[in-house]
């Protein structure tokens, strides 16, 4: 009869051991997918040396004359509303690519979008046309409302 439950017993102990490694292993899979994901977020923070930079800091480069303004969602969010002295640059134009050779590479741009991923995809874009200093407002539009930061209607 020991020998039974000897037996018994190590087979629930087995069973116990290949549930713990299972669940073991799903949660070094989902941490595994949270650190890639968390490491793509960081490399998209700094899009080709563009740098992303919180509402206030955008708000203190703004006050800078030699620093150029740049929306670049459409007309139509634009008139909803928009940061003070910003030029629009609509970065879903086919002709945004063009639009933006006849800028200075040389001048400091600020750029931002409703959350972020135009202002990122329109910095690698810049970066990419020889643009040397481009800063994006991080969260976009949507960031600077929340931090209560004037907006133009």
């Amino acid at each position: 009869m020991n020998w039974l439950n000897f037996i018994s017993n190590m087979d629930s102990q087995l069973v116990t051991s290949n549930i713990f490694a299972m669940q073991f292993s799903k949660i070094f899979f989902l941490g595994l997918i949270f650190l890639i994901v968390q490491t793509s977020y960081l490399f998209a923070q700094n899009v080709d040396s563009a740098m992303v930079v919180s509402a206030n800091t955008f708000e203190k480069m703004l006050n800078k004359k030699k620093n150029i303004l740049i929306d670049v969602r459409t007309p139509e969010e634009m008139a909803g509303g928009h940061i003070e002295k910003a030029m629009n640059l609509d970065f879903l134009d086919e002709c945004f690519a063009q639009n933006i050779e006849i800028l200075n590479k040389n001048k400091t741009y600020l750029l931002y979008c409703k959350s972020g991923i135009r202002t990122a995809k329109a910095s690698a874009r810049m970066k990419a046309a020889g643009f040397k200093n481009i800063y994006m407002l991080n969260g976009g539009i949507t960031s600077w409302v929340e931090e209560g930061k004037p907006v133009k209607k």
